[in-house]
């Protein structure tokens, strides 16, 4: 399905007054002691309400795929009148033990958006902080960082608690959104300190974690799809214009071994950028997908989705 550059953007011109679908994210679905969970701590959506959950769906709304909405996108394709569309964040092992059979045994297809890294990378930020906050929990965790903080970054910390707190974000919120925006450089390295001395092996930890390149040839043989999803999960309204370049070409350059351009993403945490469509584009990407909740989308660069986890 290639298509010349500008074939594509007048597609997208086209489908900016179209697109009516109902987008579900996950991201952990797991149990206490399966093989997703594996005894880390780190919890998530149950399988058994995730199974209920898309037998409801399934029951009142038209289930497409990636395919279907691609073709919504850049052929004009119309979508039928109550289409929905399952998304997965992330590409964790939770997918393909607890999620790719329950969809197949249903003949249902998910957009699974992984992470561009090597099986031998270490974990990102993000995933460091919840091995970390199951293992210590949130105020040991945070005193732990907090004490190998100089005074520069303690001012840096005191400054962005206090505007989060003003948003009326949640205490676990506060943190990670201290630790993942505004001190995600000091702290990254301090992250895996801590984890080497509480848990382990890091190394071992991401391997387990993340889908493996067979898991994800499974995968897609057995009808699912996949999208991009950056390499390091950075908040793309955090980081410079040259970085977000380089996640977004990590993410095409992995996407190249599994699917056909173009291709689909999802932001990392949400954050958004202006420049993002247009470094899309150039990546051979044709929609990116949100954290907000909408059913009518006028931008295939910012088509919205609700979290499955919250879905009624």
């Amino acid at each position: 399905m290639r298509a010349s550059s500008a074939a594509w953007l007048q597609a997208l011109e086209f489908s900016a007054m179209n697109l009516n679908l109902t987008v579900l994210m996950y991201h952990y679905v797991r149990d206490a002691g399966d093989a997703a969970e594996a005894g880390s701590g780190i919890r998530g959506m149950s399988k058994q309400k995730f199974c209920a959950q898309v037998d409801t769906i399934a029951r009142t709304y038209e289930m497409v795929s990636w395919k279907d909405v691609r073709e919504a996108v850049l052929e004009k394709k119309p979508l039928p009148e109550r289409a929905c569309l399952l998304t997965f964040d992330d590409g964790v092992c939770d997918h393909y033990w607890n999620v790719f059979p329950e969809l197949a045994r249903r003949k249902l297809s998910g957009l699974f958006f992984a992470l561009a890294r090597a099986e031998d990378a270490n974990l990102p930020l993000p995933f460091k902080l919840h091995f970390l906050i199951a293992r210590l929990g949130l105020e040991n965790l945070r005193a732990e960082i907090w004490n190998r903080l100089n005074e520069a970054q303690r001012a840096i910390y005191r400054d962005a608690e206090a505007r989060y707190r003003l948003r009326g974000k949640a205490e676990t919120d506060v943190v990670k959104g201290i630790f993942q925006r505004d001190l995600a450089d000091a702290v990254n390295p301090l992250l895996s300190e801590l984890i080497a001395q509480h848990i382990g092996s890091e190394q071992e930890l991401a391997r387990q974690l993340f889908l493996n390149d067979a898991q994800i040839k499974e995968m897609r043989a057995g009808g699912m799809h996949f999208g991009g999803h950056s390499a390091t999960h950075p908040w793309f309204d955090f980081i410079s214009p040259a970085q977000r370049a380089d996640e977004i070409r990590a993410s095409r350059e992995g996407l190249t071994r599994v699917e056909q351009p173009p291709f689909a993403f999802a932001y990392p945490y949400g954050g958004l950028a202006d420049d993002a469509p247009q470094l899309f584009q150039q990546n051979h990407f044709c929609a990116a997908f949100t954290t907000r909740a909408s059913v009518t989308h006028a931008d295939p660069f910012y088509i919205g989705r609700f979290d499955g986890e919250e879905w009624q």
